[in-house]
């Protein structure tokens, strides 16, 4: 679930709150014609978005990197074409620099969507990546994160719009201006990543030392995109803070303090959404990679061609993880393994592998299962069974009281380790 709510919010904000900025800055100069160009405009990026989606789920042909190039390139020229028809409009608002500013937000805005939309048509196609069905508990969680991200960027940026469309014109100039700005210098950088990636430029070293540092500290523009997106809040309270109530006809009282209560609310709804962006991008980003201590695994002694387990050793419910050696091409691979009481009468016994993870084990945590790399929590009746995040399953035979394991059906999984 965290996986792809941190992706959706991490893919989608850049393009999500200058977009919804400058609808209000658009709007507010020219309401019916500025609203059919920002409809036109996100519907051609979502056509866009559409057919690279297409191409890249069913054919080898389309490279995200080319494609982000051509979506970019335009993007940052358009950027700075804004920042110029903003500054002409706000300095000297006419026609002929209104109708230069629908144009540029219709471009804005079509390719802001064509470089965030294809990710998440695409996400939904890996839910289900190594399952047999989507009727488990691992795809709904996922799907919950994906719809989480996308309800989290909505409603953000809806609160945004409306926030930002009750500000004077300085400030929502100035606020359309900054979110504008950082597009533009991500932008920028991004295109430079692509170009020393594909050595379609020199390696000059500044450059190289520029683009590192900045993949470092990426998430300095998500942190400068929130501040863009909370200063028209806060200038929006202030304004509020500021202003004198209305005396004398009570229909404008009224009206006054509905204004106020909107007002408040909204900003508050901003702020509850860069608060959640917040703690996504950094609390959840950290929780999603850290790395949980194993319990060091237990070699059973083997005797002869078989590992005897009692079974009053495993008995107690808890997850058990044991190790067995194996020799081939003369190095030694630990080939790991788990066992767990599922009930009264069956156990689960499999690798500690999977198809999907790979051998990062898995650990015990509040009485269930998980995958020490993805989270996934396992439903321990199925552990022994095939399929998704489950443990590659392990053949063993109850005897005399005992859970009987060939070596030989290890050593053919060595090859996982």
């Amino acid at each position: 679930m965290l996986e792809y709510l941190i992706k959706v919010t991490l893919n989608t904000f850049h393009s999500a709150i200058p977009m919804a900025l400058l609808a209000a800055l658009a709007l507010r100069c020219d309401w019916q014609s500025s609203r059919k160009h920002l409809k036109r405009g996100f519907l051609t990026g979502a056509a866009a978005a559409l057919v690279y989606a297409v191409l890249k789920r069913n054919t080898g042909f389309a490279v995200r990197e080319y494609y982000d190039l051509g979506v970019l390139i335009p993007s940052v020229s358009v950027c700075l074409l804004l920042l110029a028809a903003g500054v002409c409009v706000f300095k000297s608002p006419g026609q002929k620099c209104i109708a230069r500013l629908r144009v540029l937000a219709f471009c804005a805005v079509a390719c802001w969507t064509a470089y965030a939309a294809p990710n998440l048509m695409l996400y939904p196609f890996d839910f289900a990546v190594g399952m047999d069905n989507i009727f488990n508990t691992e795809f709904a969680f996922k799907a919950a994160g994906y719809a989480s991200g996308v309800i989290l960027i909505l409603v953000t940026g809806l609160a945004l719009f409306k926030t930002a469309s009750s500000l004077g014109e300085g400030a929502l100039f100035a606020s359309s201006g900054l979110s504008v700005a950082v597009f533009f210098l991500k932008g920028v950088l991004s295109i430079a990543q692509i170009l020393l990636g594909r050595n379609l430029i020199p390696r000059y070293k500044w450059l190289t030392r520029i683009v590192m540092w900045f993949l470092m500290h990426e998430n300095i523009f998500v942190y400068a995109m929130m501040a863009a997106c909370v200063i028209p809040a806060l200038l929006l309270l202030a304004s509020v803070r500021r202003a004198k109530p209305p005396v004398g006809n009570p229909a404008q009282v009224r009206r006054a303090k509905f204004m106020t209560r909107k007002n408040i609310r909204l900003c508050m709804y901003v702020g509850a959404g860069v608060l959640m962006s917040l703690l996504t991008v950094t609390v959840g980003v950290a929780y999603s990679n850290r790395r949980v201590g194993l319990s060091p695994p237990v070699e059973h002694p083997a005797d002869g061609d078989r590992i005897i387990i009692p079974i009053e050793m495993v008995n107690d419910g808890e997850l058990h993880r044991f190790v067995h050696k194996v020799t081939s091409g003369g190095s030694s691979i630990d080939v790991r393994y788990i066992v767990i009481k599922k009930n009264d009468t069956a156990w689960g016994v499999g690798l500690d592998a999977c198809d999907v993870c790979g051998p990062t084990g898995y650990y015990q945590r509040k009485g269930q299962v998980v995958c020490i790399l993805c989270d996934v929590v396992m439903n321990i009746s199925t552990i022994g069974l095939p399929g998704g995040c489950n443990p590659v399953p392990l053949k063993f035979e109850i005897a005399s009281g005992n859970i009987v394991i060939k070596t030989s059906d290890l050593a053919a999984e060595a090859r996982r380790f």
